[in-house]
């Protein structure tokens, strides 16, 4: 296989300690790439103090150059595009990338999320590739169908309309796309040609993702969650726990306590937290290990959203008992009851977490279940292969 040249656009900065699913996924899938080809990478970052986090890349020989993200202000009257379009709309970002591929012919070039496929010139002769870290216009239609407000539900089915639009547009100008999961793919392939289309699901680093590296006693009665809560389904899955399950939870076992950790947890609603018995919030940890290594199992009430949980690649390979919704699931059905329990409404939800907080012989069951499969399957060193088929494969 020839040494490619790749570009790499970025939404945000591909740190590996931002205790951030898609920040993590794109750590790892810079690493890859950089062990066989030549590659560089443009990023949007928030604060200069961001650029430290991107010296490991660096290191690995990657060419990193970054972009202050600064909204600018619409400019498209004729053609309405969703707000995440306008959030990453950068002129600066654009001539930078535009600068690039004039100086250098680059075989791949890369977006990573939606909002980066504006900076990726149509006309391009290079392999042009766009990762979905989730279907945008799923998660719209879902918040339209569940408004009950009659003219919050006309603007929801306005913003879902305006994002299909754009999102299926934007999609059929790259030859491969990446979706996390199947699911993923097969609601996306109803807009855009399946033969296009790539189940690439996250990994996870089973190594560092140990149990036995970690010291620390488990708490029997500590119920674990873990989330960047500025991701709005996130917060979602909290208020629906507190409120619906937990409740439940602790009238049959009144020591349970839910455990919240991630970052920007101070973005979740305090009134909802502090009104509820038995909710702990741990925030930012920097070793996230210790927490799911403390607690009993770890739960994943998603309600909203798309795409692969990092949060149950983690906690997976720590060998921990989940219960999960079957959307917080997706990827991972065909293991469903060997790994996991699996719950549709608060009262199963609360009924498995119970039965799991009472068996501890099942809880090392689908820990152990787990694990193995992590390791055989959503190990980096096993997703990795999935990485470079999706730019090292002909085409055209």
């Amino acid at each position: 296989m020839p040494v490619l040249n790749i570009l790499v656009l970025t939404a945000h900065p591909p740190i590996l300690a931002a205790n951030n699913g898609g920040a993590t996924r794109m750590y790892f899938n810079l690493k890859i790439l950089a062990r066989r080809h030549r590659v560089s990478l443009v990023s949007f970052i928030e604060q200069d103090a961001e650029k430290e986090g991107l010296a490991d890349l660096a290191l690995q020989g990657i060419d990193v150059k970054t972009v202050l993200r600064r909204a600018e202000p619409a400019r498209h009257l004729w053609m309405p595009k969703p707000r995440e379009h306008d959030e990453y709309a950068s002129e600066v970002f654009r001539s930078l990338v535009q600068s690039m591929l004039a100086q250098k012919r680059f075989d791949v070039v890369q977006a990573e999320y939606f909002q980066m496929a504006q900076h990726v010139p149509r006309d391009l002769p290079a392999l042009r590739v766009l990762t979905e870290h989730e279907i945008i216009f799923s998660n719209c239609r879902s918040a339209f169908r569940d408004e009950l407000n009659f003219w919050r539900k006309c603007r929801r089915c306005y913003d879902w309309l305006v994002q299909l639009n754009y999102e299926a547009r934007i999609c059929r100008h790259f030859h491969r796309i990446a979706c996390m999961t199947d699911e993923d793919r097969a609601e996306l392939s109803r807009f855009v040609s399946p033969s296009r289309l790539y189940t690439v699901p996250i990994g996870v680093d089973s190594a560092y993702f140990d149990p036995q590296q970690v010291e620390g006693q488990e708490s029997l009665c500590r119920i674990l969650f873990v989330g960047n809560f500025r991701h709005p389904p996130n917060g979602d899955a909290v208020y629906f726990f507190v409120r619906e399950v937990l409740p439940a939870v602790r009238r049959e076992i009144p020591d349970a306590e839910f455990w919240i950790a991630g970052s920007n947890a101070h973005l979740l609603d305090q009134r909802i937290l502090a009104g509820a018995e038995g909710v702990r919030v741990a925030g930012y940890v920097p070793d996230i290990r210790s927490c799911y290594s403390s607690a009993a199992l770890f739960v994943a009430p998603i309600l909203t959203g798309t795409g692969m949980r990092v949060k149950l690649l983690e906690a997976f390979s720590m060998g921990m008992a989940v219960v999960a919704t079957p959307l917080a699931a997706q990827g991972f059905r065909s293991a469903h009851h060997e790994v996991m329990l699996t719950a549709r409404t608060a009262e199963s939800f609360a009924a498995e977490t119970v039965r799991l907080l009472k068996n501890p012989q099942l809880r090392r069951i689908l820990g152990a279940n787990a694990r193995q499969m992590i390791q055989e399957k959503y190990d980096w060193s096993v997703i990795g292969r999935k990485f470079l088929e999706l730019v090292e494969a002909p085409y055209g």
